[in-house]
C-alpha cells in the first residue's frame, strides 16, 4: 500500500472519528442541559460500558466523564466515585488536556456532594478554570465559575460574588449562546440572594427564567423559583412566596435533589412565621426524614434549627432546646472550610495517639464506651451552658430594652418643643418637628401605605427633602426611621401583659403587611424574637 493511501485512509477515520465524537458530545451536553440525567446515566453508561481497544479514546473518557457526572446528579456516589477511580487509572490525559479539566470539574461536584472537602473541590475547580481560559474554551470557563460560584452559595459566603460578574462578562460577550447567559444570570441572582439584595437578585432571576422557558433548560428551573420565592418572603408576600416555592419543589423533585432542600429552608421559614404552626411541623418532620434516607447531612441541622425556632415560637421551650441540641451536635459534624470539627477532631486524635495501644491491651471496647460517654457529658454541658447564656443574653436585652422605653416616655413628657422660637429655627428642624408630631401624636407609622410620596403630600414638601431631612436627624433611612417607631410600639404592646393579643396579630395594628415582614423586622431590630421578648418580659414582672 502506497504512503499516500495510507495517509487518505487514515485522514477518512479520523474525519469519522471526529464526526462520532461530536454526536455523543452534543448529545450528552444537551441531556446536562435539559437535566435529563437518568438518560445521560443509560446513554454514556452504555457507551461506556461497551469500550475496547477499537473505540475512540477521546469518546471513551468523555462517555465515562459524563457517567460519572451524571451518578453525582443522581446522588449515587459509590457509582460515582467508581467511575472517578476507573477514569483517574487512565495514565495519558496530558494528551487530552480539555478532558482533563473536565475530571477536575467532576471531582470537585464529588468533593462537595459527597465529602464536603469545598478546599479540595476549590484546588480542581482553579486548575479547570486556568486550562478553560487559556485554551479561550468560554462555555467550560462559565461553567467552571459556575461550579466555583455554588461553593460559596452552600457556604453562604458572598466571596462568590466576583466569579459570578466575570461569568456575566463572558456571557455578555457570547450572545449567541443562551445558555451561558442564562447560568450567568442564575448565579448571579444566587449570589445576590445570600447577600440580602433582594431586588437585583429577583431581577437577574426573572431574565435567567425568560432564557431557561425558551430554551428549555429545566436543570436551573429550582434555583430561579428558589430565588424568587426567598425574595417574595423578604417582600412580606407570602402567598407568592409559597406558590413560587412550590414550583421549585416540583422542578427540583425531576433534576436536583440539593435544592429541594434549598428550597425547604425558605419554605420552612415562611410557615413558621406566618403562623401555620401545624403545617410547619409536618412539613419539616417530612423534610427530616427525606433529609435521613438521603443521608444528606449538609441539610439536616438547618432543618433541625428551624424546628427548634418552631417550638420555640410555640413556647415548647424544652423541646426547642432538644432541637436546639440537635442541631448543634449535627452541624459539629459536617467538615469546616478547614476540613476541622471538635468531635471528628477528638475522634482522630484518640485513634491516633491512643486506640493502637487500646487494642494492644484488648480493652478496646471498654475505653471507647468511657470515651464517649465523656464526650457525651461535655457535650451536653456545652450545648447547656450555650443555651443558658443565649437566655441570659435575652433577657439582657430586653431590660435594656424597657429601660430606653423608660427614658424615651421622660423625655416625651418634659423635653418642651417650644425651647428655640420658630424665627431662630432652621427649615430642616421645623419640617423634622412636624415630621415627628405626625409619627409621635398621630401614629402616621400605622399605615400600611406610608410612603415618603405620602408625608410629602401631608408636610407641603417633596420627597427627596424628606429623606434627607430623616437622614440628617434621625441618621436612619426612611423605612429605619418608620420601623424604629412600629417596633418601638410592639416592644410597648408585649411588654403590656394585660392586653390579649396574639403576637402574629399585632403587626395588622403596626402597619405591616405580612406577620414574616414584622416577625423579621422585629428579631433585626431587638436580637430576638416577639414571641421570646414576651417571655423574658413574664418572668421579669414576675420576679
Amino acid at each position: 500500500m502506497s504512503a499516500a493511501l495510507s495517509l487518505l485512509i487514515q485522514s477518512c477515520s479520523d474525519r469519522d472519528s471526529e464526526t462520532e465524537y461530536k454526536k455523543y458530545s452534543d448529545l450528552y451536553v444537551g441531556y446536562c442541559r435539559k437535566g435529563l440525567f437518568d438518560s445521560l446515566a443509560i446513554q454514556a453508561g452504555e457507551v461506556f460500558g461497551n469500550r475496547d481497544g477499537s473505540m475512540d479514546t477521546r469518546l471513551m473518557l468523555l462517555s465515562g466523564l459524563h457517567s460519572a457526572q451524571a451518578a453525582i446528579f443522581l446522588d449515587n456516589y459509590p457509582r460515582a466515585a467508581a467511575y472517578i477511580d476507573t477514569l483517574s487509572r487512565f495514565d495519558r490525559w496530558h494528551d487530552y488536556p480539555d478532558l482533563a479539566a473536565m475530571l477536575n470539574g467532576i471531582q470537585a461536584s464529588y468533593e462537595i456532594k459527597a465529602g464536603f472537602d469545598y478546599p479540595a473541590a476549590l484546588a480542581h475547580l482553579t486548575d479547570a478554570l486556568n486550562w478553560y481560559r487559556e485554551d479561550g474554551n468560554e462555555v467550560n470557563t462559565c461553567n467552571a465559575l459556575y461550579n466555583i460560584c455554588m461553593i460559596y452559595f452552600f457556604r453562604r459566603d458572598t466571596v462568590g460574588l466576583k466569579y459570578a460578574r466575570q461569568a456575566l462578562e463572558i456571557s455578555a460577550d457570547s450572545p449567541e449562546d443562551p445558555y451561558l447567559l442564562c447560568t450567568a444570570d442564575v448565579v448571579m441572582a444566587m449570589m445576590l440572594l445570600i447577600k440580602g439584595d433582594y431586588t437585583n437578585a429577583e431581577r437577574y432571576a426573572l431574565e435567567a427564567k425568560g432564557i431557561a422557558d425558551k430554551e428549555r433548560y429545566t436543570l436551573v428551573d429550582s434555583r430561579i423559583y428558589m430565588v424568587l420565592g426567598e425574595a417574595a418572603l423578604q417582600r412580606g408576600d407570602i402567598k407568592i412566596a409559597g406558590e413560587l416555592l412550590q414550583k421549585g419543589f416540583c422542578a427540583a423533585r425531576n433534576s436536583d435533589p440539593d435544592f429541594y432542600f434549598e428550597l425547604a429552608l425558605p419554605y420552612g421559614r415562611m410557615l413558621i412565621e406566618s403562623g401555620r404552626y401545624l403545617e410547619a411541623g409536618e412539613f419539616l418532620s417530612e423534610t427530616l426524614r427525606t433529609v435521613n434516607k438521603n443521608n444528606n447531612i449538609r441539610y439536616r441541622y438547618r432543618i433541625l434549627e428551624l424546628l427548634s425556632e418552631l417550638y420555640e415560637a410555640q413556647g415548647n421551650i424544652p423541646s426547642a432546646y432538644s432541637y436546639y441540641k440537635s442541631a448543634a451536635s449535627s452541624r459539629d459534624s459536617i467538615m469546616n472550610v478547614d476540613k476541622e470539627t471538635s468531635f471528628n477532631n477528638l475522634l482522630d486524635l484518640y485513634g491516633k495517639a491512643s486506640l493502637q495501644n487500646i487494642i494492644r491491651k484488648r480493652q478496646y471496647d471498654m475505653y471507647v464506651t468511657i470515651f464517649i460517654c465523656i464526650l457525651s457529658i461535655l457535650t451536653g454541658a456545652f450545648f447547656f451552658y450555650r443555651y443558658v447564656r443565649q437566655s441570659r443574653l435575652n433577657k439582657e436585652l430586653v431590660q435594656r430594652n424597657q429601660e430606653y422605653l423608660k427614658r424615651s416616655e421622660m423625655l416625651r413628657k418634659y423635653l418642651k418643643p417650644e425651647t428655640s422660637s420658630a424665627n431662630n429655627e432652621s427649615a430642616d428642624e421645623e419640617l423634622f418637628g412636624k415630621l415627628e408630631h405626625l409619627m409621635r401624636e398621630e401614629h402616621a407609622y400605622r399605615s400600611n401605605d406610608i410612603s415618603l410620596d405620602k408625608l410629602a403630600s401631608l408636610l407641603g414638601s417633596n420627597r427627596t427633602y424628606i429623606s434627607r431631612v430623616i437622614n440628617r436627624y434621625a441618621d436612619k433611612t426612611f423605612w429605619g426611621y418608620v420601623n424604629m417607631y412600629r417596633i418601638a410600639e410592639a416592644t410597648e404592646i408585649l411588654s403590656d401583659l394585660d392586653l390579649n393579643i396574639q403576637i402574629k396579630n399585632i403587626y395588622e395594628t403596626l402597619g405591616y403587611n405580612s406577620a414574616a415582614s414584622f416577625f423579621r423586622v422585629f428579631r433585626e431590630e431587638t436580637g430576638i424574637s416577639p414571641s421570646r421578648y414576651r417571655e423574658e418580659v413574664r418572668k421579669m414582672k414576675h420576679k
